[in-house]
């Protein structure tokens, strides 16, 4: 399972539009039913970079893969070519600005759409169509990426996500007691989406209790927005890097250890934390107040069960719960880039990080990585490769202006403690 500090912050990037589309309550996802006589369907999923992409046929017909997202409200497809294959009829145009009132998001709204999973149909639904790819997710994820899909699901049915198993379980409300090993935690369903109270405790003099929407469509541990409480002061040891991507482009930020977080009963410590820049990030346009998220990272400690009839988390320990949180010490984003996704293109190398003092820059193309030929390695093992292993050796070959050209380097915890 891939982990990279180049975060995906879908929730707040895609806020504005949501809110234009037309939302009728619970009405309009009864559209939502297991065919058959049974009470539950269980979906094959796969994990990229803590993110949840199940397949689904548009129509019937269009095979796409989306990401589950408890951030978003309505279904989003990312790639407008295959509505305009398919001559679906928009009902409508929305143009939006974007963050810093420089970027014109454009969209546009589909109505009476089939969505079909193994096992369950969705009938009559709004979908939001972006006019451009945005979000890029194919690239930052390595594989094709069609939308988003969220409260629709998460509102109907009471949703299971075993993250170890790779199984998304959608079950008839009314019909299932989670067994006994879940325990359950109280949340709050506020404009759609789930949120929970956590404790923090960032330093040794810095503690406070939060308010944090569950966003399964962001891959972090944790992202807190530093304005949101007065007591929330940075860590002295982090360094300023890009997190995620938004309209306008990259989502600048900090990243540091913080020392624990505590949800009910279960805490974690030593844990990467992202605190975005206030003016990089739209986060504050949200209709909910809150101090941040908690994403995929942490998530996917847990086997999870949703239930937001009756606002209610159940989690179970998975055999990753105690594994040590990682970020990315190369230093390095990857992209795969091209028709195929076999371009592996550079698209940052922190300043001061091992990649970066080894002299790899922007716009290099990995070609090989510990010898291994990335047509053999792909995107999500290059990043398990750079998430852990202090003093690791990375050798890359690199393709420059059509030269290629050697680099090695050692992985560094630049967040480590000083002794």
């Amino acid at each position: 399972m891939q982990r990279n500090h180049y975060h995906f912050l879908i929730t707040g990037i895609l806020f504005i539009l949501i809110l234009l589309i037309p939302f009728s309550g619970s009405s309009q996802f009864l559209g939502y039913k297991i065919l058959g006589d049974r009470k539950k369907v269980s979906l094959p999923i796969e994990i990229y970079n803590n993110l949840i992409i199940v397949p689904v046929k548009l129509n019937g017909v269009i095979p796409l893969k989306m990401v589950v997202d408890t951030g978003v409200r309505s279904t989003i497809i990312t790639d407008k070519f295959i509505t305009d294959i398919l001559r679906l009829p928009y009902s409508r145009k929305i143009t939006v600005a974007g963050p810093g009132d420089y970027v014109m998001l454009e969209a546009y709204v589909i109505n009476k759409i089939d969505m079909v999973f193994k096992g369950v149909v969705g009938t009559d639904q709004s979908i939001l169509v972006l006019e451009e790819d945005y979000l890029r997710l194919r690239n930052y994820l390595g594989i094709e990426v069609h939308g988003l899909i969220g409260y629709d699901i998460f509102n109907r049915f009471i949703v299971e996500v075993n993250y170890a198993k790779k199984i998304l379980t959608l079950r008839e409300p009314g019909f299932y007691k989670p067994p006994k090993r879940y325990n359950e935690i109280p949340i709050t369903i506020e404009d759609t989406k789930p949120y929970v109270s956590a404790d923090i405790a960032i330093n040794e003099g810095t503690r406070f209790a939060g308010k944090f929407m569950i966003d399964t469509g962001a891959s972090h541990a944790i992202l807190i927005n530093e304005s949101s409480n007065e007591d929330i002061d940075i860590p002295e040891k982090n360094f300023k890097t890009i997190i995620g991507r938004g309209l306008g482009g990259p989502i600048s930020g900090k990243i540091s250890y913080i020392n624990e977080i505590t949800i009910d009963r279960y805490s974690f410590s030593d844990l990467i934390a992202s605190f975005p820049d206030p003016d990089s990030y739209p986060d504050t346009i949200g209709l909910v107040y809150r101090n941040g998220t908690i994403g995929g990272e942490l998530l996917s400690r847990f086997n999870v069960l949703f239930d937001y009839n009756n606002e209610k988390l159940y989690v179970s320990k998975s055999n990753r719960f105690k594994k040590p949180f990682g970020y990315n010490m190369s230093g390095l984003t990857v992209i795969a880039d091209g028709e195929e996704l076999k371009t592996y293109k550079i698209t940052d190398v922190r300043e001061n990080s091992p990649a970066f003092e080894a002299g790899i820059r922007i716009d290099d193309t990995i070609e090989f990585i510990n010898g291994s030929s990335m047509d053999k390695v792909g995107l999500n093992e290059v990043y398990k490769l750079f998430n852990f292993g202090k003093g690791k050796k990375i050798n890359l070959v690199i393709s420059r202006n059509g030269e290629r050209k050697n680099f090695r380097f050692k992985l560094i915890d630049s967040l480590a403690p000083d002794k």
